[in-house]
């Protein structure tokens, strides 16, 4: 490893850090603390589901060392986590009269309550196998669900073994019991079955109750994308990864010896893919766990502001076609968006929408606004990428409702992702001139994430955005490249190359004594030519800033080599998401909005959109977020020279919070209005 340089699972650690920050941050709401328990545990199972196999399979030192220190790190931020949320969390609220079972002994009425629901409902789910270790049998574990292993003793004084399933996937996890004395009680259905399984085994007796689980890898490959039917075979690959090879299994740390052997034979598995937990996994439930008293113990409600130049009766198109629009997510509304294309799909004078789709929601307006429109008598072009991780399955079932709908559908690039944010609506005027209007973003088109990702909106009718989207969306058509659009950057066509030559040109100014900087906010930093343009541009002494959330693989502040790149990350209450391309240019500022992190899939195996902003009522926005970012001293972290980062507290200083702080900006904007 280069010491400027730091293991993309080590940087991606460090993020997942920062949230159990935010989960321990007394100053945080005691409900927002316990989402951000939900986001470190559901991060935490994906990263076990995507990362870890690669350095389990190649049984190389410098692996083996990485898989050490990694498994390590999870077993800190683990017990960091059980300490915050039984002796913080639970303890908060207690206080507040929210009284949360897990060891405690029940009341006699919630006894009788939590027996009614075990017999009624939750016992409908529950599947007991029986493990017989010396007969061959396959036990199989489903990918993160839930079970119990439990070990009994007959009434002969042999010991048995079996395990049961945690209907979580069926029933909500957290249940909210009768109030007793103004005292609000919860209880996990896990608790329920532990204290009920007397009724599952009544011939034995229960020596022990442990919960386990099962991460299987969930990364596929397909070798050959361009022959055959490629929709098939991710199908096929999707039932595939429900029976990955193990990459963790959680059991609780009170197991003994007998039972952790029984699981390591039964389920087959090494022992370093065994990893102490719990008595209690999957804690992305807490995403639903109940707050008897809302709106109390939440955090500062932020009620999605208006745009006003999309208030008032005049048709969307006609706002656009008279300047360029710049929205910011969450803080405003996503009914523009949804608007957008409602009224698209009932316009007479519409005739063709184009747009690209990469995560779609499960309940999707967008795609339901999609289907009217083809049924209106619009062309209708959806590009949706089918290997969207864990997203595949809902994306195919939206292909083939707007496919059944008339829908051109076209499914996934060979050995490409299309991961731009693009839509495109074509008009004819009362002349039969035809107008595009087009809409570009940071943000995937979803309604649900639009509402916790921070995110830019655009909307737009000039020639300069939408001739160079004709050549994005002719491609996805066509699969055959047209000369690089001129405005916007386009990974697969030119984007890696442009952000290049445009850090050459700060590099050329700074030499030439001209004022050059360099300022990128994006989710990850990987790429390696992009880290080494940034490392030369540091050395000829150009100003380098970046606002990195998650993964970022080069280190600041190592002497000679990266000694004056800042490095921050900003967690808070929204997902920090999008992505700004900032270049000094000589006093001439070229800002870009874009879709793609600087990591290598981004740039190098995708399709990507980068925009200009021209406007400069939209630069003074945006360097007016940049600039409150900078700011923050509340959540923003500054990355230090060995990957880890930190809040730099400083004594006497207003507190500043970035995202507090636009939210109250757009709003004041709007009383000026």
């Amino acid at each position: 490893m280069h010491n400027h340089l730091i293991p993309s699972e080590i940087s991606w650690l460090s993020f997942n850090n920062c949230i159990l920050d935010e989960a321990e941050d007394l100053n945080n709401a005691v409900y927002d603390r316990i989402k951000f328990l939900a986001i470190h545990s559901s991060n935490l199972d994906e990263f076990f589901r995507v990362k870890i196999n690669k350095l389990q399979k190649k049984k190389t030192k410098k692996n083996s060392d990485l898989l050490e220190d990694v498994l390590k790190e999870v077993n800190r931020q683990q017990n960091r986590f059980g300490k915050i949320w039984s002796y913080s969390i639970l303890t908060e609220l207690a206080l507040n009269d929210i009284i949360y079972y897990e060891y405690q002994e029940l009341l006699p009425a919630h006894l009788t309550e939590i027996e009614y629901y075990f017999k009624s409902i939750i016992l409908s789910y529950i599947q007991v196998v029986y493990i017989t270790v010396n007969q061959p049998k396959t036990y199989f574990l489903n990918n993160r669900s839930l079970y119990f292993l439990v070990k009994l003793k007959d009434t002969k004084g042999n010991y048995n073994f079996a395990y049961l399933n945690i209907p979580s996937d069926k029933l909500e996890r957290f249940k909210q019991l009768e109030s007793i004395e103004n005292r609000q009680y919860i209880i996990s259905i896990d608790t329920i079955i532990r204290n009920c399984l007397s009724l599952i085994f009544p011939a034995d007796k229960i020596i022990s109750c442990n919960a386990i689980k099962l991460n299987r890898d969930e990364n596929y490959l397909i070798e050959d994308e361009t022959s055959g039917d490629l929709i098939a075979k991710i199908e096929a690959k999707v039932e595939e990864r429900k029976k990955g090879t193990a990459t963790r299994f959680l059991y609780d740390s009170n197991m003994d010896a007998d039972s952790f052997s029984i699981c390591k034979k039964a389920f087959k598995l090494y022992k370093s893919e065994m990893i102490k937990g719990g008595s209690h996994h999957n804690f992305f439930d807490l995403f639903k766990f109940p707050n008897p008293v809302k709106p109390k113990l939440q955090g500062a409600n932020y009620p999605n502001l208006p745009h006003l130049p999309f208030e008032n009766k005049t048709s969307i198109f006609d706002v656009i076609k008279k300047q360029n629009q710049l929205l910011h997510f969450p803080y405003q509304s996503y009914y523009y968006v949804l608007q957008f294309f409602n009224q698209a799909a009932i316009n007479k004078n519409v005739t063709e929408i184009k747009i690209t789709l990469y995560l779609i929601s499960s309940q999707s307006l967008i795609a339901n606004a999609l289907i009217s429109a083809a049924k209106n008598g619009k062309k209708v072009t959806v590009f949706v990428e089918v290997k969207a991780r864990f997203d595949e399955h809902n994306n195919l079932y939206w292909s083939k409702e707007m496919k059944n709908a008339g829908i051109k559908i076209i499914q996934s690039l060979p050995n490409l992702k299309v991961h731009a944010k693009a839509a495109m609506i074509t008009m004819k005027d009362k002349y039969g001139n035809k107008k595009n209007y087009a809409y570009l973003s940071t943000g995937n088109f979803n309604e649900s994430t639009a509402n916790i990702y921070s995110d830019f909106g655009f909307f737009t009718a000039e020639t300069a955005y939408t001739n160079d989207l004709k050549k994005i969306f002719s491609f996805l058509k066509t699969k055959k490249k047209g000369t690089d659009p001129k405005h916007i950057l386009a990974a697969g066509f030119n984007m890696k190359e442009k952000l290049l030559e445009l850090m050459d040109a700060e590099i050329k100014n700074k030499k030439a004594d001209k004022p050059a900087s360099i300022f990128l906010k994006v989710n990850g930093l990987d790429e390696k030519d992009i880290i080494d343009k940034l490392i030369e541009a540091d050395r000829a002494g150009v100003e380098v800033t970046l606002i990195v959330r998650g993964i970022c693989t080069l280190l600041p502040g190592i002497k000679k080599v990266s000694q004056n790149i800042k490095i921050y990350r900003i967690v808070d209450m929204f997902l920090e998401h999008s992505r700004i391309y900032k270049f000094a240019n000589n006093g001439h500022e070229k800002i870009y909005l874009s879709s793609a992190d600087m990591l290598s899939r981004n740039l190098n195996r995708r399709i990507e959109v980068a925009f200009p902003v021209y406007d400069e009522k939209h630069i003074e926005e945006i360097n007016k977020i940049i600039q409150l970012q900078l700011e923050d001293n509340t959540k923003k972290r500054t990355i230090n020279s060995e990957g880890g980062s930190e809040v730099e507290i400083e004594d006497h200083i207003t507190p500043s919070r970035a995202q507090d702080e636009t939210y109250n900006w757009l709003a004041d904007a709007n009383k000026l209005a």
